[in-house]
Protein backbone atom coordinates (compact mmCIF):
# COMPACT_ATOMS: atom_id res chain seq x y z
CA UNK A 1 0.00 0.00 0.00
CA UNK A 2 1.33 3.29 -1.18
CA UNK A 3 1.51 6.44 1.70
CA UNK A 4 1.12 9.52 1.36
CA UNK A 5 2.65 13.59 2.54
CA UNK A 6 -0.73 13.37 4.55
CA UNK A 7 -0.52 16.04 7.55
CA UNK A 8 -3.03 16.87 9.79
CA UNK A 9 -4.20 20.99 9.45
CA UNK A 10 -3.19 21.97 12.72
CA UNK A 11 0.41 21.04 11.76
CA UNK A 12 0.53 23.63 9.42
CA UNK A 13 2.28 26.76 9.65
CA UNK A 14 1.00 30.54 9.26
CA UNK A 15 2.13 32.85 7.38
CA UNK A 16 4.56 34.62 10.19
CA UNK A 17 6.26 31.35 10.80
CA UNK A 18 6.70 31.12 7.11
CA UNK A 19 8.05 34.42 6.88
CA UNK A 20 10.60 33.30 9.79
CA UNK A 21 11.61 30.10 8.27
CA UNK A 22 12.16 31.77 5.14
CA UNK A 23 14.22 34.35 6.37
CA UNK A 24 16.57 32.71 8.03
CA UNK A 25 17.02 30.38 5.29
CA UNK A 26 17.61 33.40 3.26
CA UNK A 27 20.30 35.07 5.43
CA UNK A 28 22.44 32.14 5.99
CA UNK A 29 21.95 31.26 1.71
CA UNK A 30 25.44 31.41 1.46
CA UNK A 31 26.74 29.37 4.71
CA UNK A 32 28.35 26.11 4.05
CA UNK A 33 25.23 23.76 5.23
CA UNK A 34 27.45 21.80 7.59
CA UNK A 35 27.81 25.25 9.71
CA UNK A 36 23.35 25.61 9.65
CA UNK A 37 21.45 24.31 12.75
CA UNK A 38 18.30 23.12 12.34
CA UNK A 39 15.91 20.65 14.32
CA UNK A 40 15.92 17.62 14.25
CA UNK A 41 13.68 14.16 15.65
CA UNK A 42 13.99 10.49 15.96
CA UNK A 43 11.27 8.75 14.17
CA UNK A 44 11.31 6.23 16.75
CA UNK A 45 10.16 8.58 19.91
CA UNK A 46 7.80 10.46 18.02
CA UNK A 47 6.03 8.11 15.81
CA UNK A 48 6.44 4.72 17.60
CA UNK A 49 7.01 5.55 21.40
CA UNK A 50 4.03 3.38 22.68
CA UNK A 51 5.36 0.37 20.52
CA UNK A 52 2.76 0.78 17.84
CA UNK A 53 3.72 0.44 14.53
CA UNK A 54 0.45 1.07 12.58
CA UNK A 55 0.83 2.11 8.86
CA UNK A 56 -1.35 4.78 8.87
CA UNK A 57 -0.41 6.31 11.78
CA UNK A 58 3.15 6.46 10.94
CA UNK A 59 1.90 8.32 8.07
CA UNK A 60 0.39 10.77 9.75
CA UNK A 61 2.98 10.69 12.41
CA UNK A 62 6.00 11.52 9.83
CA UNK A 63 3.81 14.09 7.36
CA UNK A 64 3.22 15.89 10.43
CA UNK A 65 6.80 16.11 11.15
CA UNK A 66 8.18 17.27 7.70
CA UNK A 67 5.01 19.86 8.06
CA UNK A 68 5.90 21.49 10.97
CA UNK A 69 9.52 22.01 10.12
CA UNK A 70 11.87 18.94 11.43
CA UNK A 71 15.06 18.82 9.24
CA UNK A 72 17.09 16.29 10.67
CA UNK A 73 15.38 12.62 10.92
CA UNK A 74 16.68 9.50 12.90
CA UNK A 75 15.54 6.44 11.22
CA UNK A 76 15.67 3.95 12.82
CA UNK A 77 15.54 0.22 10.24
CA UNK A 78 15.19 -3.59 11.08
CA UNK A 79 16.32 -6.15 8.29
CA UNK A 80 13.72 -8.72 8.44
CA UNK A 81 15.09 -11.76 6.73
CA UNK A 82 12.01 -13.17 6.62
CA UNK A 83 10.28 -10.74 4.67
CA UNK A 84 13.03 -9.46 2.53
CA UNK A 85 12.18 -6.10 3.87
CA UNK A 86 14.01 -2.96 5.93
CA UNK A 87 10.79 -2.54 8.66
CA UNK A 88 9.94 -0.11 11.33
CA UNK A 89 8.68 -3.11 13.42
CA UNK A 90 11.82 -4.30 15.60
CA UNK A 91 10.07 -7.86 15.12
CA UNK A 92 9.51 -10.13 12.10
CA UNK A 93 6.21 -10.83 11.05
CA UNK A 94 6.08 -14.77 11.29
CA UNK A 95 5.59 -15.78 7.63
CA UNK A 96 3.35 -19.36 6.77
CA UNK A 97 2.20 -19.65 9.96
CA UNK A 98 -1.51 -19.91 11.54
CA UNK A 99 -3.19 -16.48 12.41
CA UNK A 100 -5.23 -15.65 15.31
CA UNK A 101 -7.87 -13.01 14.96
CA UNK A 102 -9.08 -11.03 17.39
CA UNK A 103 -11.95 -8.02 16.99
CA UNK A 104 -11.12 -5.90 19.73
CA UNK A 105 -8.19 -3.74 20.06
CA UNK A 106 -5.51 -4.50 23.48
CA UNK A 107 -6.41 -2.08 26.31
CA UNK A 108 -3.21 -1.81 27.16
CA UNK A 109 0.59 -2.11 25.74
CA UNK A 110 0.66 -5.77 24.86
CA UNK A 111 3.03 -8.25 26.45
CA UNK A 112 4.73 -11.02 25.83
CA UNK A 113 2.28 -13.99 25.00
CA UNK A 114 2.75 -17.39 24.26
CA UNK A 115 1.09 -17.85 20.28
CA UNK A 116 4.08 -16.68 18.66
CA UNK A 117 6.54 -19.41 20.49
CA UNK A 118 3.17 -21.87 19.68
CA UNK A 119 4.23 -20.86 15.78
CA UNK A 120 0.77 -18.89 15.52
CA UNK A 121 0.12 -15.27 15.07
CA UNK A 122 -1.95 -12.84 16.94
CA UNK A 123 -3.95 -9.91 14.77
CA UNK A 124 -5.82 -7.17 16.20
CA UNK A 125 -7.01 -4.20 15.88
CA UNK A 126 -5.64 -0.80 15.80
CA UNK A 127 -7.01 2.27 17.55
CA UNK A 128 -8.03 3.60 13.89
CA UNK A 129 -9.43 0.22 13.47
CA UNK A 130 -6.62 -1.49 10.81
CA UNK A 131 -4.99 -5.10 11.65
CA UNK A 132 -1.78 -5.32 13.34
CA UNK A 133 0.12 -8.48 14.70
CA UNK A 134 0.86 -8.26 18.34
CA UNK A 135 4.60 -9.14 18.82
CA UNK A 136 5.56 -9.33 22.22
CA UNK A 137 5.21 -5.80 23.81
CA UNK A 138 4.59 -4.03 20.12
CA UNK A 139 1.97 -4.16 17.64
CA UNK A 140 2.91 -4.16 13.94
CA UNK A 141 1.06 -3.48 10.75
CA UNK A 142 2.77 -5.90 8.08
CA UNK A 143 3.80 -3.62 5.13
CA UNK A 144 5.42 -0.59 7.16
CA UNK A 145 8.27 -0.36 5.49
CA UNK A 146 11.15 1.86 4.47
CA UNK A 147 9.10 2.18 1.27
CA UNK A 148 6.49 3.95 3.03
CA UNK A 149 8.89 6.01 4.42
CA UNK A 150 10.49 7.01 0.54
CA UNK A 151 6.33 7.10 -0.18
CA UNK A 152 6.18 9.89 1.99
CA UNK A 153 9.32 12.12 1.26
CA UNK A 154 8.75 11.72 -2.64
CA UNK A 155 5.09 12.98 -2.23
CA UNK A 156 6.44 16.10 0.23
CA UNK A 157 9.04 16.79 -2.40
CA UNK A 158 6.34 16.75 -5.03
CA UNK A 159 3.64 18.67 -2.94
CA UNK A 160 6.88 21.52 -2.26
CA UNK A 161 8.28 22.44 -5.50
CA UNK A 162 8.48 26.47 -4.78
CA UNK A 163 11.58 28.22 -4.45
CA UNK A 164 9.45 29.58 -1.05
CA UNK A 165 9.17 26.24 0.40
CA UNK A 166 12.25 24.50 -0.42
CA UNK A 167 14.33 23.10 2.15
CA UNK A 168 16.82 20.55 2.87
CA UNK A 169 16.15 17.56 5.08
CA UNK A 170 18.62 15.45 6.65
CA UNK A 171 18.01 11.30 7.18
CA UNK A 172 20.15 9.14 9.26
CA UNK A 173 19.91 5.12 9.16
CA UNK A 174 19.95 3.15 12.33
CA UNK A 175 20.33 -0.16 10.75
CA UNK A 176 18.99 -3.48 13.14
CA UNK A 177 17.89 -6.93 12.63
CA UNK A 178 14.28 -7.47 13.48
CA UNK A 179 14.32 -9.97 16.43
CA UNK A 180 12.27 -13.27 16.13
CA UNK A 181 8.95 -13.58 16.70
CA UNK A 182 8.90 -16.53 19.29
CA UNK A 183 11.17 -14.29 21.26
CA UNK A 184 10.16 -10.74 20.39
CA UNK A 185 12.00 -9.29 23.33
CA UNK A 186 15.56 -10.98 23.13
CA UNK A 187 18.39 -9.71 20.69
CA UNK A 188 18.10 -10.55 17.00
CA UNK A 189 20.10 -13.64 15.93
CA UNK A 190 23.37 -12.49 12.92
CA UNK A 191 22.56 -12.80 9.99
CA UNK A 192 24.55 -13.48 6.87
CA UNK A 193 25.07 -15.49 3.27
CA UNK A 194 21.37 -15.04 1.58
CA UNK A 195 19.78 -13.63 4.78
CA UNK A 196 21.59 -10.21 4.06
CA UNK A 197 19.51 -7.88 1.58
CA UNK A 198 20.04 -8.99 -1.61
CA UNK A 199 21.10 -5.40 -4.15
CA UNK A 200 18.24 -4.52 -4.75
CA UNK A 201 17.46 -4.68 -1.22
CA UNK A 202 19.56 -2.49 0.34
CA UNK A 203 18.83 0.90 1.52
CA UNK A 204 21.19 2.79 -0.90
CA UNK A 205 19.33 0.80 -4.05
CA UNK A 206 15.50 1.51 -2.70
CA UNK A 207 16.73 4.99 -1.71
CA UNK A 208 18.21 5.67 -5.45
CA UNK A 209 15.74 3.96 -7.47
CA UNK A 210 12.98 7.06 -6.18
CA UNK A 211 14.50 9.73 -4.80
CA UNK A 212 17.52 10.13 -6.91
CA UNK A 213 17.06 13.18 -8.42
CA UNK A 214 16.41 14.71 -5.14
CA UNK A 215 19.55 13.20 -3.10
CA UNK A 216 22.96 15.09 -3.04
CA UNK A 217 25.47 12.44 -3.12
CA UNK A 218 28.95 11.53 -1.63
CA UNK A 219 30.19 11.47 -5.36
CA UNK A 220 28.66 14.63 -6.35
CA UNK A 221 30.05 16.59 -3.26
CA UNK A 222 34.03 14.58 -4.21
CA UNK A 223 33.38 16.02 -8.31
CA UNK A 224 32.55 19.42 -6.85
CA UNK A 225 35.06 19.63 -4.44
CA UNK A 226 38.23 18.70 -6.21
CA UNK A 227 37.40 22.18 -8.77
CA UNK A 228 35.57 24.68 -7.10
CA UNK A 229 35.79 26.95 -10.16
CA UNK A 230 33.65 24.52 -12.15
CA UNK A 231 31.18 23.88 -9.55
CA UNK A 232 30.42 26.15 -6.55
CA UNK A 233 32.60 29.23 -8.09
CA UNK A 234 30.49 28.90 -11.11
CA UNK A 235 26.97 29.95 -10.04
CA UNK A 236 25.81 33.67 -8.92
CA UNK A 237 27.68 35.46 -6.30
CA UNK A 238 24.39 35.01 -4.24
CA UNK A 239 24.70 31.02 -4.54
CA UNK A 240 28.38 30.91 -3.67
CA UNK A 241 29.74 29.81 -0.08
CA UNK A 242 31.44 31.99 2.70
CA UNK A 243 34.87 30.90 1.92
CA UNK A 244 35.97 32.09 5.18
CA UNK A 245 34.65 28.76 6.49
CA UNK A 246 36.32 26.16 4.52
CA UNK A 247 39.59 25.30 3.38
CA UNK A 248 40.82 26.39 0.16
CA UNK A 249 44.02 25.25 -2.52
CA UNK A 250 44.87 26.76 -5.33
CA UNK A 251 46.56 25.66 -8.25
CA UNK A 252 49.18 27.30 -10.42
CA UNK A 253 46.34 27.33 -13.51
CA UNK A 254 43.96 29.01 -10.78
CA UNK A 255 41.87 25.80 -10.44
CA UNK A 256 40.69 25.91 -6.32
CA UNK A 257 39.67 22.85 -4.23
CA UNK A 258 38.74 22.39 -1.10
CA UNK A 259 39.44 19.25 1.39
CA UNK A 260 36.87 20.18 3.59
CA UNK A 261 34.45 22.69 2.49
CA UNK A 262 30.54 22.44 1.99
CA UNK A 263 28.58 23.82 -0.44
CA UNK A 264 26.25 26.66 -0.06
CA UNK A 265 22.60 26.03 1.49
CA UNK A 266 21.30 28.15 -1.60
CA UNK A 267 23.46 26.31 -4.33
CA UNK A 268 22.21 22.96 -3.24
CA UNK A 269 18.47 23.77 -2.76
CA UNK A 270 18.13 26.78 -5.63
CA UNK A 271 20.86 25.96 -7.76
CA UNK A 272 21.36 22.53 -7.66
CA UNK A 273 17.96 21.77 -6.83
CA UNK A 274 19.03 18.52 -4.46
CA UNK A 275 16.82 18.64 -1.57
CA UNK A 276 18.09 15.28 0.70
CA UNK A 277 20.94 13.68 2.00
CA UNK A 278 21.34 10.76 3.55
CA UNK A 279 23.92 9.13 6.09
CA UNK A 280 24.57 5.75 7.78
CA UNK A 281 24.41 6.73 11.70
CA UNK A 282 24.59 2.91 13.87
CA UNK A 283 25.12 -0.66 12.67
CA UNK A 284 24.18 -3.40 14.71
CA UNK A 285 26.82 -6.24 15.21
CA UNK A 286 24.13 -8.95 13.60
CA UNK A 287 24.62 -6.91 10.47
CA UNK A 288 28.42 -6.59 10.67
CA UNK A 289 28.32 -8.33 7.29
CA UNK A 290 26.31 -6.32 5.29
CA UNK A 291 28.99 -4.06 3.42
CA UNK A 292 27.69 -0.65 3.26
CA UNK A 293 29.96 0.35 0.26
CA UNK A 294 28.78 -2.70 -1.87
CA UNK A 295 25.99 -1.29 -3.58
CA UNK A 296 25.60 2.14 -4.69
CA UNK A 297 28.27 4.04 -2.05
CA UNK A 298 27.98 6.97 -3.69
CA UNK A 299 24.56 7.55 -2.76
CA UNK A 300 24.78 7.17 1.33
CA UNK A 301 27.20 8.99 3.43
CA UNK A 302 29.26 7.05 5.35
CA UNK A 303 28.64 6.54 9.43
CA UNK A 304 28.37 10.22 11.18
CA UNK A 305 30.10 12.17 8.31
CA UNK A 306 26.90 14.56 8.44
CA UNK A 307 27.08 14.77 12.46
CA UNK A 308 29.44 15.64 15.59
CA UNK A 309 27.89 15.10 19.12
CA UNK A 310 28.51 17.98 21.37
CA UNK A 311 27.80 17.30 24.69
CA UNK A 312 24.61 19.40 25.49
CA UNK A 313 24.87 22.23 27.70
CA UNK A 314 22.44 22.20 30.91
CA UNK A 315 21.47 24.80 34.02
CA UNK A 316 23.05 22.72 36.58
CA UNK A 317 26.38 22.37 34.19
CA UNK A 318 26.60 26.38 34.05
CA UNK A 319 24.26 27.08 31.10
CA UNK A 320 24.40 28.89 28.09
CA UNK A 321 28.32 28.27 28.33
CA UNK A 322 28.89 24.67 29.50
CA UNK A 323 29.51 22.64 25.87
CA UNK A 324 28.64 25.67 23.97
CA UNK A 325 30.51 26.64 20.76
CA UNK A 326 30.89 30.10 21.71
CA UNK A 327 34.37 30.93 22.88
CA UNK A 328 34.82 34.22 23.91
CA UNK A 329 38.73 33.83 23.06
CA UNK A 330 38.08 32.15 19.63
CA UNK A 331 37.01 33.94 16.55
CA UNK A 332 38.23 31.80 14.06
CA UNK A 333 36.32 28.97 12.58
CA UNK A 334 38.97 26.60 12.85
CA UNK A 335 38.70 26.97 16.62
CA UNK A 336 35.15 27.02 17.31
CA UNK A 337 34.51 23.94 15.13
CA UNK A 338 30.66 23.74 14.78
CA UNK A 339 30.71 21.68 11.80
CA UNK A 340 27.67 19.51 11.94
CA UNK A 341 27.59 20.02 15.63
CA UNK A 342 24.41 17.56 17.58
CA UNK A 343 22.92 18.18 20.34
CA UNK A 344 23.75 14.47 22.20
CA UNK A 345 20.35 14.44 23.87
CA UNK A 346 17.29 16.35 24.39
CA UNK A 347 14.76 14.57 26.17
CA UNK A 348 11.42 15.59 28.26
CA UNK A 349 11.88 17.36 31.73
CA UNK A 350 10.33 15.05 34.23
CA UNK A 351 8.59 16.19 37.65
CA UNK A 352 6.54 18.97 35.90
CA UNK A 353 3.53 19.54 34.25
CA UNK A 354 3.06 19.65 31.12
CA UNK A 355 2.71 23.33 30.07
CA UNK A 356 6.19 24.09 32.32
CA UNK A 357 7.88 20.99 31.39
CA UNK A 358 7.39 22.29 26.87
CA UNK A 359 8.45 25.92 27.82
CA UNK A 360 11.81 24.37 29.78
CA UNK A 361 12.18 22.24 26.79
CA UNK A 362 11.92 24.81 24.53
CA UNK A 363 13.93 27.11 26.30
CA UNK A 364 16.32 24.86 26.10
CA UNK A 365 16.37 24.66 22.07
CA UNK A 366 16.32 27.85 22.22
CA UNK A 367 20.19 28.09 24.36
CA UNK A 368 21.37 25.11 21.95
CA UNK A 369 20.66 26.63 19.06
CA UNK A 370 22.32 29.90 19.63
CA UNK A 371 24.93 27.59 20.91
CA UNK A 372 25.78 26.39 17.03
CA UNK A 373 24.38 23.29 17.74
CA UNK A 374 21.44 21.06 16.05
CA UNK A 375 19.04 20.14 18.87
CA UNK A 376 17.86 16.14 17.98
CA UNK A 377 14.53 15.42 19.76
CA UNK A 378 14.47 11.47 21.18
CA UNK A 379 11.37 11.53 23.68
CA UNK A 380 7.94 10.99 23.04
CA UNK A 381 6.51 14.26 24.57
CA UNK A 382 3.86 13.92 27.21
CA UNK A 383 3.46 10.16 26.03
CA UNK A 384 1.65 11.25 22.89
CA UNK A 385 3.42 10.41 19.59
CA UNK A 386 3.32 13.43 16.71
CA UNK A 387 -0.18 11.25 15.16
CA UNK A 388 -2.01 12.00 18.27
CA UNK A 389 -0.79 15.28 19.30
CA UNK A 390 1.64 17.63 17.37
CA UNK A 391 1.46 20.83 19.54
CA UNK A 392 4.27 19.76 21.81
CA UNK A 393 6.07 18.42 18.15
CA UNK A 394 5.67 21.70 16.32
CA UNK A 395 6.20 23.65 19.24
CA UNK A 396 10.24 22.32 19.78
CA UNK A 397 10.66 22.48 16.09
CA UNK A 398 9.43 26.50 16.28
CA UNK A 399 12.24 27.03 18.75
CA UNK A 400 15.19 26.22 17.18
CA UNK A 401 14.65 29.10 14.91
CA UNK A 402 16.79 31.47 16.34
CA UNK A 403 16.75 34.96 14.84
CA UNK A 404 13.63 37.02 15.61
CA UNK A 405 12.36 37.69 19.10
CA UNK A 406 9.21 36.52 19.88
CA UNK A 407 6.10 38.04 18.21
CA UNK A 408 8.41 39.23 15.68
CA UNK A 409 8.81 39.92 12.75
CA UNK A 410 5.91 42.45 12.74
CA UNK A 411 4.27 43.15 9.68
CA UNK A 412 4.90 39.41 8.28
CA UNK A 413 1.22 39.18 8.01
CA UNK A 414 0.12 39.59 4.28
CA UNK A 415 -0.67 43.62 3.04
CA UNK A 416 -2.82 44.74 0.82
CA UNK A 417 0.02 46.61 -1.75
CA UNK A 418 2.99 44.21 -1.25
CA UNK A 419 4.72 46.32 -3.83
CA UNK A 420 4.79 49.45 -1.53
CA UNK A 421 8.05 50.07 0.50
CA UNK A 422 7.23 50.91 3.68
CA UNK A 423 9.81 52.32 6.71
CA UNK A 424 8.86 50.08 9.28
CA UNK A 425 10.54 47.01 7.86
CA UNK A 426 14.32 47.31 9.05
CA UNK A 427 15.95 44.91 11.37
CA UNK A 428 17.86 45.36 14.52
CA UNK A 429 19.33 43.20 17.19
CA UNK A 430 17.73 44.17 20.49
CA UNK A 431 20.23 43.52 23.23
CA UNK A 432 17.12 43.46 26.04
CA UNK A 433 15.63 40.70 24.31
CA UNK A 434 18.90 38.33 24.74
CA UNK A 435 20.41 39.61 21.03
CA UNK A 436 17.23 38.47 19.05
CA UNK A 437 15.88 40.44 16.35
CA UNK A 438 12.85 43.31 15.88
CA UNK A 439 11.36 45.51 13.11
CA UNK A 440 12.33 48.90 13.51
CA UNK A 441 11.39 51.97 11.40
CA UNK A 442 13.82 52.61 8.80
CA UNK A 443 13.89 56.24 9.69
CA UNK A 444 15.12 56.05 13.22
CA UNK A 445 18.68 56.75 14.10
CA UNK A 446 21.08 53.63 15.79
CA UNK A 447 24.55 52.55 15.90
CA UNK A 448 25.42 49.77 13.34
CA UNK A 449 26.76 46.31 13.55
CA UNK A 450 30.10 46.17 11.13
CA UNK A 451 31.26 43.02 10.40
CA UNK A 452 35.11 42.67 10.24
CA UNK A 453 37.27 41.86 7.32
CA UNK A 454 34.44 39.30 6.15
CA UNK A 455 35.01 36.67 9.65
CA UNK A 456 32.04 35.13 10.75
CA UNK A 457 32.42 35.92 14.41
CA UNK A 458 34.23 39.01 14.73
CA UNK A 459 32.11 42.18 14.98
CA UNK A 460 32.53 45.93 15.90
CA UNK A 461 30.29 48.61 16.56
CA UNK A 462 29.53 52.26 14.56
CA UNK A 463 31.36 55.05 16.43
CA UNK A 464 27.93 56.73 15.58
CA UNK A 465 24.38 56.34 14.93
CA UNK A 466 22.87 56.55 11.57
CA UNK A 467 19.17 56.02 9.86
CA UNK A 468 19.04 52.94 8.07
CA UNK A 469 19.46 54.30 4.81
CA UNK A 470 22.49 56.12 5.46
CA UNK A 471 24.00 53.48 7.68
CA UNK A 472 24.61 51.27 4.74
CA UNK A 473 27.30 53.60 2.84
CA UNK A 474 28.54 55.66 5.59
CA UNK A 475 28.80 54.10 9.29
CA UNK A 476 31.01 51.23 9.07
CA UNK A 477 35.17 52.08 9.61
CA UNK A 478 37.93 50.84 7.32
CA UNK A 479 37.98 47.13 6.77
CA UNK A 480 34.52 46.53 7.75
CA UNK A 481 30.76 46.70 6.35
CA UNK A 482 27.49 46.84 7.82
CA UNK A 483 26.48 43.12 8.14
CA UNK A 484 23.78 40.72 9.75
CA UNK A 485 24.32 37.62 11.96
CA UNK A 486 23.63 34.04 9.34
CA UNK A 487 23.68 31.58 11.75
CA UNK A 488 22.59 31.14 15.38
CA UNK A 489 26.55 31.03 16.32
CA UNK A 490 27.56 33.84 14.53
CA UNK A 491 24.66 36.20 16.54
CA UNK A 492 25.55 34.84 19.80
CA UNK A 493 28.94 36.30 19.31
CA UNK A 494 28.11 39.54 18.24
CA UNK A 495 25.52 39.38 20.70
CA UNK A 496 28.03 38.63 23.58
CA UNK A 497 30.57 41.50 21.82
CA UNK A 498 27.70 44.30 22.34
CA UNK A 499 27.69 42.91 26.26
CA UNK A 500 31.10 44.00 26.36
CA UNK A 501 30.59 48.03 25.25
CA UNK A 502 30.08 50.56 27.76
CA UNK A 503 26.95 51.57 28.93
CA UNK A 504 27.18 54.83 27.11
CA UNK A 505 27.08 52.97 23.84
CA UNK A 506 25.13 49.42 24.83
CA UNK A 507 22.96 49.25 27.65
CA UNK A 508 20.59 45.99 27.69
CA UNK A 509 18.19 47.75 30.86
CA UNK A 510 18.18 51.70 29.85
CA UNK A 511 14.40 53.11 28.42
CA UNK A 512 16.40 54.67 25.80
CA UNK A 513 16.38 52.00 22.85
CA UNK A 514 19.23 53.33 21.41
CA UNK A 515 21.21 51.93 23.14
CA UNK A 516 19.42 48.64 23.26
CA UNK A 517 19.24 47.79 19.73
CA UNK A 518 21.51 47.95 16.50
CA UNK A 519 21.03 48.35 13.31
CA UNK A 520 21.44 44.82 10.72
CA UNK A 521 21.96 44.69 7.30
CA UNK A 522 18.44 43.02 6.61
CA UNK A 523 15.01 44.38 5.70
CA UNK A 524 11.90 44.09 3.76
CA UNK A 525 11.53 47.46 2.15
CA UNK A 526 10.86 46.00 -1.33
CA UNK A 527 8.24 43.17 -0.36
CA UNK A 528 6.94 42.47 2.90
CA UNK A 529 7.55 39.39 4.43
CA UNK A 530 10.80 39.17 1.94
CA UNK A 531 13.45 39.90 3.97
CA UNK A 532 17.29 40.24 2.03
CA UNK A 533 20.30 41.97 2.92
CA UNK A 534 22.37 44.09 0.83
CA UNK A 535 21.61 47.43 1.80
CA UNK A 536 17.94 49.58 1.38
CA UNK A 537 17.63 49.01 -2.28
CA UNK A 538 17.79 45.46 -2.18
CA UNK A 539 15.34 44.01 -4.00
CA UNK A 540 13.55 40.37 -3.30
CA UNK A 541 14.46 37.90 -5.53
CA UNK A 542 10.81 36.06 -5.28
CA UNK A 543 7.42 37.54 -6.97
CA UNK A 544 6.03 38.27 -3.58
CA UNK A 545 5.67 36.71 0.34
CA UNK A 546 4.42 33.30 0.60
CA UNK A 547 0.68 33.70 0.84
CA UNK A 548 0.63 36.85 -2.20
CA UNK A 549 2.50 34.14 -4.06
CA UNK A 550 -0.53 31.57 -3.55
CA UNK A 551 -3.07 34.63 -4.53
CA UNK A 552 -1.25 35.34 -7.64
CA UNK A 553 -0.72 31.70 -8.30
CA UNK A 554 -4.47 31.64 -8.10
CA UNK A 555 -5.41 34.78 -10.10
CA UNK A 556 -2.66 33.52 -13.02
CA UNK A 557 -4.60 30.35 -12.99
CA UNK A 558 -8.04 32.04 -13.16
CA UNK A 559 -6.27 34.19 -16.31
CA UNK A 560 -5.27 31.47 -17.91
CA UNK A 561 -8.54 29.86 -17.86
CA UNK A 562 -10.38 32.67 -19.15
CA UNK A 563 -7.30 33.03 -22.11
CA UNK A 564 -8.55 29.37 -23.30
CA UNK A 565 -12.11 29.81 -23.13
CA UNK A 566 -11.12 33.28 -25.31
CA UNK A 567 -9.20 31.21 -27.72
CA UNK A 568 -11.57 28.43 -27.41
CA UNK A 569 -14.63 30.87 -29.21
CA UNK A 570 -12.10 32.64 -31.64
CA UNK A 571 -11.06 28.97 -33.17
CA UNK A 572 -14.80 28.65 -33.07
CA UNK A 573 -15.66 31.94 -35.01
CA UNK A 574 -12.60 31.35 -37.61
CA UNK A 575 -13.89 28.16 -37.90
CA UNK A 576 -16.84 28.78 -38.84
CA UNK A 577 -15.72 32.04 -41.11
CA UNK A 578 -13.52 29.83 -43.30
CA UNK A 579 -16.43 27.55 -43.75
CA UNK A 580 -18.61 30.01 -44.78
CA UNK A 581 -16.07 31.68 -47.05
CA UNK A 582 -15.16 28.67 -48.09
CA UNK A 583 -18.43 27.59 -49.78
CA UNK A 584 -18.30 30.94 -52.00
CA UNK A 585 -17.83 29.72 -55.74
CA UNK A 586 -14.55 30.61 -57.07
CA UNK A 587 -13.05 31.35 -54.07
CA UNK A 588 -8.87 30.55 -53.92
CA UNK A 589 -5.98 30.55 -51.73
CA UNK A 590 -2.50 30.81 -52.11
CA UNK A 591 0.49 31.04 -49.52
CA UNK A 592 -2.58 32.18 -47.20
CA UNK A 593 -3.83 35.17 -48.85
CA UNK A 594 -7.18 35.07 -50.27
CA UNK A 595 -8.66 36.16 -54.16
CA UNK A 596 -11.80 36.04 -56.02
CA UNK A 597 -11.43 34.51 -59.42
CA UNK A 598 -13.24 33.01 -62.32
CA UNK A 599 -13.77 29.20 -61.83
CA UNK A 600 -12.13 27.16 -64.25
Amino acid sequence: MSLNYNPDQSSLINTKWETIFLSERDVAGQIPINYITSSGVSVTAACFGNNVFETQSAEKCISNLLSVGYRRFLVDLYWSAGSRAWTFCPVAIPKNVPVVTVSTTPTMTPTATASAAQSTATLVSSSSGWPVYELGPYLCSENLDLSGLIDIFQDYFKDTTSQLNVYIRYLTFNLHVAASAATPELPAAKVSGDELPSFSERVDVLMDNRLFYYIYTPSRLANERSNLNESWYEVDDGYKPITEYFTTYELSDGTQSTPDGWPASKYVQLAQERRLFLEYGSVDPQLEDYNLTAGKSEVIFPPRYLASLVPAPSADEGGLDYGCLYDADAFQVSEVNSSWALSSSLSQPHGLNETYALRELSERVVNLTACGLTPILNNTLFNKTADQEVAPYKNISLSSTWAWAEGEPKGANVADNIDSPQYDRCAVLDVSVGGHWRVANCTDVRRVACRVANLPYTWTVSSTAHSYTDAYSEACPDNTTMGVPRTGLENTYLYRYLLTQPSNIIDPTSPDRAKREIWLDFNSRDITSCWVTGGPEAKCPYASDPKQLEKKTVLVSTIAGIVICIITALTLFVKCNTNRRNSRRGKRSIQGWEYEGVPS
